[in-house]
């Protein structure tokens, strides 16, 4: 999946508009413009298309993240927002810590989804990167979060909880 897919379809599962974006964005600690966030979210063959860049992603997420938990407590051994890697695990953390879902709730997501994975298995993409058993979260995975969360919107189901 590219920048672009996340930020469509993360948008589409909490229903965040463009403006609503924008201010995630600079709530997450950089800016944008609202052409920017609108082009965004076309497909490539749109005219008008154009790629969003990592940082703004990241700073979106954290933003979702600052919206619905607060910004993190300083401590001298967070690492800063600017260093964190792009992947997989670290939107599915992002978005888990966001809307306040636990191991249980990321795995029937993911269910809802479509996915047929373990408890096991979604409990190892929030493990750190040199355990032992941590696992890489593919883009399928991630695909089966998302249509997990926009199923769970539609039937209002309050086990998965979403912005309002």
């Amino acid at each position: 999946m590219d920048t672009n897919d996340y930020t469509r379809r993360i948008r589409y599962a909490l229903k965040i508009d463009d403006a609503d974006a924008l201010r995630l964005i600079k709530l997450g600690g950089d800016s944008a413009a609202l052409e920017e966030v609108e082009a965004w979210r076309k497909k490539e063959d749109d005219e008008g298309y154009a790629a969003c860049p990592e940082p703004k992603l990241l700073a979106f997420l954290n933003g979702l993240v600052i919206e619905h938990r607060g910004p993190a407590p300083a401590s001298p051994y967070r690492r800063p927002k600017s260093a964190e890697r792009f992947d997989n695990n670290t939107v599915l953390k992002q978005l888990r810590i966001a809307l306040s879902m636990r191991t249980d709730d990321v795995y029937e997501a993911i269910q809802a989804g479509g996915g047929r994975l373990g408890k096991t298995e979604v409990s190892a993409f929030f493990r750190n990167s040199d355990a032992r058993n941590y696992r890489r979260c593919g883009d399928q995975v991630m695909r089966w979060f998302l249509a997990g969360l926009t199923t769970a919107r539609d039937a209002g189901d309050s086990k998965n909880p979403t912005p309002s």
